[in-house]
């Protein structure tokens, strides 16, 4: 249907009366101040298909009206062409058509909506009122097509005629509204599908995942991971403390609480959580690496916390594993007396012992010895420099296995070690090449204590060539003379000795049975005794008979069997003859055999003693020193008695000094079950055997501890350092006093002997704890310098540590700590 037609105006009234005065008509239509008011004033209507506003109907001129008097968006189409008359709340929706479309047809200004507009307006002039609700219109204001989501109403304006002369049309332009909705309706849609995707994830991902919501901490999410961690449980729907009960204790409420209130995430490695996994009560041990993360609404306040965990059990177990097997390791390479140096693969040192670090104190680890030779220069025993690829970790590398090799280590500002050591390469799974382990001794004083045996012997050698009683040993169960010193020589004839065997040198003593002898005495290990026996012998080309007094005394080797026989001889023919040939002098003769019988028994005691304490030919030597002494003593040079005290002083010395250092040996070596020790006990009966002097004052600290040690160590440790303070305190002062005492130190306790000796030097602080160190020479205070060293490495291998507090004329203070 066609719109009505509007061609028929009222005639027109007057538009100004004498010019320049009011403008009724055109005020009346056009009222108000409003912008498109001032504009349809301006505009020269008669130019448009609604002609001179004075012949407008009074049914367009009242629409008008309303249209710019309203504060709603509105628009007047009128007539056929349905021209444009709108307010200024409708402007703004016509854009980049304004004012152009003020006076303009419909269908001119919006063609890129006719296609709608072109079916509803003949509806609205067959007089039907029309609404829509949030449409979209293709409008295009700027010059392009835009959507633009409208609620608007046509209605029909009827003219005078009672026909509809045009179309009221209220426009809402809600684009923003229905835009923010529809932004809001996507996104929820996609947040949703978003968290379908997400909780899709979380069931499927391999990390262990759930999510808590509220300030319950309730389950909304827990996936497949989760609940295999939980021991299957039902979660979902259940605060936190009710569905793990057992977590509340271990404090992950509280934690999750925090992350709550703070808004900050929670990150924990390896940490341990005891689950319930089956239900019975017993709590099975799991270790996580987890995250609690804060989820945060729009707003930034926290909704809930997922947690993101993964489970580190087999790798912390493992690990933990390694490391005790690590600790192990250096735990038993720390006892070992050795020093122990590991490498690895790229010749690297990556284990040092305690030892190692004791005799290699520049060796760092995560260098080869190559980088660090200039700081530890390894010589061969010729002085020339080892080669970095000849070192013994090199060719151990090489595979080849380095054993008891001696080389010399010369630290700055020292004088050179000798060390003997091996190096062998260490091979792993299918052979693989995995390091090399060094093992190494200081060997400095065995062979400085070699050296000097070597020197002793051969000055004990002299001593033996020039004793004045008749000396030969023999060795094996021929025995073969291996030595004869000149008087035995002489007193048997001047025959041919050496490397031959008894029954072959001394043929005509056969029948009188002593080779006999030496088969007995090596067979029972006893010495056989010979006093004033008569013997015929053959010497320079007559037979004589001669009496002796003799001793073949059995050579115990280190293993207990008779090696060999030593005879010592005193010829005492003469003797016998005189007291034979001289009764007148039977008194005197009478008192010299009883010196003689008691010198005999003090011999045969001795000879005895002597058989059961021999550990080696040094003990033999001694006797032999002592027997001249006690023997010939009046028939000796001056030259000679001094020869022998200093034989006997430097044999004894030799004996200390090898019973110290195998005492030193043994310190870090033997151990002992460990018991529970009263030291207040221990040291009464310390004291009790040292039994100081009468004016030597002692002080107990009372309530000594109780410790687990091992007894003998321990008690070596107290009396050594009681011995020596009483020692040097009794010397140094006429008021010696002694103090022991002791404190707590965490694990261990720090006992102390203090005296008011003499004191010790700062710069001697350190060498006193070296072993064969002494500060005062031997003939003035006797010592073999080595107890300080066993004190040193019993307490050091026992886990503590020694150390003294002193300064010349204040006395000293000896520290250790033992763990307790």
């Amino acid at each position: 249907m066609k719109p009505a037609s509007c061609t028929h105006f009222a005639p027109a009234e007057s538009a100004v009366a004498g010019g320049g005065g009011r403008r009724p008509v055109i005020d009346d239509v056009f009222p108000g101040a409003s912008a498109l008011g001032a504009l349809c004033r301006e505009k020269d209507w008669g130019a448009t298909p609604l002609g001179p506003v004075e012949r407008w109907p009074q049914s367009l001129k009242t629409a008008v009206s309303i249209v710019l008097s309203s504060s709603f968006p509105m628009i007047v189409l009128w007539g056929p062409e349905l021209v444009q008359i709108y307010n200024d709340a409708y402007r703004l929706l016509m854009g980049a058509k304004h004012p152009a479309g003020l006076g303009q047809a419909n269908r001119e200004c919006w063609p890129e909506v006719w296609h709608i507009n072109e079916g509803i307006y003949p509806r609205v002039f067959q007089g039907e009122t029309i609404s829509f609700k949030e449409t979209m219109y293709p409008l295009a204001p700027h010059g392009r097509v835009e959507e633009h989501y409208l609620t608007l109403c046509y209605n029909p304006v009827r003219d005078e005629s009672g026909a509809v002369g045009g179309v009221f049309v209220t426009v809402f332009d809600i684009t923003q509204e229905v835009r923010t909705r529809i932004e809001r309706d996507r996104a929820l849609a996609e947040a949703k599908a978003e968290r379908e995707r997400l909780y899709e994830v979380f069931m499927q991902v391999p990390a262990i995942i759930a999510v808590l919501e509220g300030p319950e901490h309730t389950f909304t999410v827990a996936n497949p991971r989760y609940l295999e961690l939980v021991g299957r449980r039902d979660l979902v729907g259940k605060p936190l403390r009710e569905a793990l009960p057992e977590v509340v204790d271990q404090g992950f409420p509280e934690l999750v609480d925090s992350v709550r209130r703070s808004g900050k995430p929670f990150v924990a490695h390896e940490a341990l959580v005891k689950l319930d996994r089956r239900g019975d009560g017993v709590l099975d041990e799991v270790y996580l690496d987890f995250v609690y993360q804060p989820l945060k609404d729009a707003d930034g306040s926290v909704f809930g916390i997922m947690a993101h965990a993964v489970e580190t059990t087999e790798q912390v177990l493992a690990r933990k594993r390694v490391e005790e097997l690590a600790a192990e390791r250096a735990a038993m390479l720390g006892q070992i007396a050795d020093a122990v140096v590991t490498f690895d693969s790229e010749g690297r040192v990556n284990f040092l012992n305690d030892m190692a670090r004791a005799l290699y104190p520049e060796l760092r680890v995560g260098a080869t010895l190559a980088e660090q030779q200039e700081r530890l220069p390894l010589e061969r025993l010729d002085g020339a420099p080892y080669p970095a690829e000849q070192l013994p970790p090199a060719r151990a590398r090489r595979g080849e296995r380095v054993i008891d090799e001696t080389w010399l280590v010369r630290s700055p500002g020292a004088a050179p070690r000798r060390m003997q050591g091996s190096a062998v390469p260490v091979y792993g799974e299918q052979g693989r090449h995995i390091g090399v382990v060094l093992t190494a001794r200081d060997i400095t004083e065995q062979h400085r204590l070699q050296q000097q045996l070597e020197h002793e012997r051969n000055r004990l050698n002299d001593v033996f060539q020039q004793a004045p009683a008749a000396i030969m040993v023999t060795r094996g169960p021929t025995h073969v003379i291996e030595a004869a010193n000149p008087l035995y020589a002489h007193v048997t004839g001047e025959r041919p000795l050496l490397g031959r065997t008894v029954r072959e040198a001394f043929p005509d003593l056969v029948d009188q049975g002593f080779p006999a002898l030496y088969d007995q005495v090596l067979a029972t290990r006893e010495p056989y005794v010979g006093n004033e026996a008569l013997v015929r012998v053959e010497r320079f080309g007559r037979t004589e008979e001669a009496y002796f007094n003799f001793v073949y005394q059995p050579l115990i080797g280190e293993d207990g069997s008779a090696f060999g026989v030593m005879t010592h001889a005193i010829e005492v023919t003469d003797m016998v003859r005189a007291r034979q040939q001289a009764e007148q002098r039977a008194v005197e003769l009478t008192r010299l055999t009883q010196a003689l019988e008691q010198s005999n028994r003090e011999l045969d005691r001795f000879a005895y003693v002597t058989s059961h304490d021999l550990k080696a030919p040094l003990r033999g030597i001694a006797s032999l020193a002592q027997w001249l002494q006690e023997d010939v003593g009046e028939l000796l040079s001056p030259g000679s008695q001094e020869h022998i005290k200093l034989l006997l002083g430097r044999v004894h010395r030799m004996e200390a000094l090898i019973d110290g250092i195998l005492a030193y040996s043994r310190a870090g070596r033997v151990r002992d079950a460990a018991a529970p020790v009263d030291t207040a006990t221990m040291v009464r009966e310390v004291l009790d055997l040292l039994a100081p002097p009468e004016h030597v004052q002692i002080a107990v600290q009372p309530g000594l501890p109780t410790l687990m040690a091992e007894r003998v160590p321990l008690q070596q440790v107290f009396m050594n350092l009681l011995g020596n303070a009483i020692k040097f305190s009794a010397l140094a002062r006429p008021d010696p006093l002694v103090r022991l005492g002791f404190r707590p130190a965490g694990d261990a306790f720090e006992f102390f002997v203090t005296d008011n000796g003499p004191g010790i030097a700062p710069e001697y602080h350190e060498r006193i704890w070296g072993i064969f160190q002494t500060l005062e020479a031997r003939d003035k205070v006797e010592g073999a310098g080595i107890g300080l060293s066993v004190v040193k490495k019993i307490i050091e291998t026992r886990g503590g540590r020694v150390w003294v507090e002193s300064t010349p004329g204040q006395g000293a203070t000896f520290r250790f700590t033992w763990p307790a």
